[in-house]
């Protein structure tokens, strides 16, 4: 896991998603698979690390949204 995989993560969130700044986190599973595979401790360890770099955070309404926070930007 490097800092390129996790922007690429968020760029093709983006890309699905344009003028988004909650996604679900389906969307971000996808991305995730997508750009780094499908294990899902791979999974964990890359939502985590967004999570650590403060790039998402979860949302304050819904339970199935993540925001992003465009520091990654």
């Amino acid at each position: 896991m490097s800092v390129q995989k996790l922007e690429r993560v968020l760029w093709r969130v983006r890309k699905r998603n344009p003028n988004k700044q909650e996604v679900t986190w389906i969307e971000l599973k996808r991305a995730i698979m997508y750009e780094c595979g499908t294990d899902p401790k791979t999974y964990k360890n890359n939502k985590k690390a967004l999570t650590t770099l403060q790039w998402i955070k979860a949302s304050k309404f819904s339970k199935q949204r993540v925001v992003l926070t465009d520091k990654d930007l």
